[in-house]
């Protein structure tokens, strides 16, 4: 009886053990704070696939650039060392440089262009070159318009720029930008910003609402002026390895939970961007909606250096894309 109480305890034991192995940790890192909408997405996006898979895979998440920048955590994941990440355009375009022409300045008219412009032709395009450098597309999320805050003045015109500083993450259109309108463009890591803010290390930023807003940059920034001069998708990647590695049934919940995380957060996004102005004007933001055709005049330039990055052929292409979705 002793030794078959002991067999009975084996099998048990070893059951739990087995059980225990074939959970499925994900780490999943982002640059947002925890009250941004990406987290929360993020959030929903884990619980909902603990949920379906009866615990089977574990996402956790690093918010807040625990694990770097975008640019490092984008790299982590081709390397297999972070398994989801959720960069934008810009940092996605070192490994599929398709992805920088979607920041093309003042490309997109609103979010009603952006949304066809994906479900157009562009990711069946580009997806093949992030596959080559080992990353899984999964779902596009949200970020943004991206607009400009400054502490100095209000940025109505484009002369308004002579002689401030930008701080801008380290990618092409955002800096081409900056110095085409006629500003000073400061590569400055996200993380370090509010304090590059607080100091005056730069006179201003850019960003989305959604950013503007849940890192409280009425803080240290006076003016906003809505000018919309480029637009952010988060687009959620895993590797690709990783995700081979999963059943077909684990890939397709990663997938569809995936995509109803960036529904629900491209709602929150463009729904909570008016009461977020709002808000902000509140809390003593100065907001100005400029005519942004003098500043698209001043941005062409841009196109043309965009265009001397990819090649004629590639740029072609796209705006055969981008003209469809207008």
């Amino acid at each position: 009886m002793k030794r078959l109480a002991l067999l009975v305890l084996m099998v048990v034991a070893g059951s739990c053990l087995f059980a225990a192995g074939n959970v499925i940790e994900l780490k999943f890192g982002h640059y947002l704070v925890e009250s941004h909408p990406a987290h929360i997405a993020a959030q929903a996006f884990a619980d909902a696939v603990a949920a379906r898979t009866n615990g089977q895979i574990k996402i956790t998440i690093f918010p807040n650039s625990a694990l770097g920048s975008t640019q490092e955590m984008l790299e982590q994941t081709t390397l297999g060392a972070l398994d989801l990440v959720i960069p934008t355009e810009p940092a996605i375009a070192k490994y599929a440089n398709k992805f920088n022409l979607v920041t093309a300045p003042f490309a997109f008219k609103d979010y009603a262009a952006t949304d066809k412009f994906f479900a157009g032709g562009f990711l069946k395009w580009a997806n093949p070159d992030l596959e080559k450098a080992g990353l899984k597309y999964i779902a596009r999320w949200e970020y943004g318009f991206r607009t400009y805050t400054t502490s100095k003045r209000q940025i109505n015109v484009p002369a308004d720029f002579k002689g401030l500083k930008i701080r801008t993450p380290p990618d092409f259109v955002n800096q081409e930008t900056v110095k085409a309108l006629g500003g000073m463009a400061q590569t400055i890591a996200f993380a370090e910003l509010p304090m590059a803010l607080k100091q005056g290390v730069v006179d201003g930023q850019e960003n989305p609402i959604a950013t503007i807003y849940s890192n409280k940059m009425w803080e240290t920034q006076k003016y906003l002026s809505m000018l919309n001069y480029t637009y952010n998708s988060t687009h959620l990647l895993m590797n690709k390895a990783k995700f081979d590695s999963l059943t077909p049934a684990q890939q397709k919940i990663l997938i569809e939970e995936g995509t109803k995380a960036g529904i629900a957060m491209q709602k929150v996004v463009r729904d909570q961007e008016a009461s977020q102005i709002k808000e902000m004007k509140k809390n003593g933001m100065e907001v100005a909606y400029p005519n942004t055709a003098p500043f698209k005049a001043a941005a062409s330039p841009v196109y043309d250096a965009l265009k001397a990055q990819v090649g004629d052929a590639v740029f072609t292409t796209f705006m055969d894309l981008l003209n469809k979705s207008k």
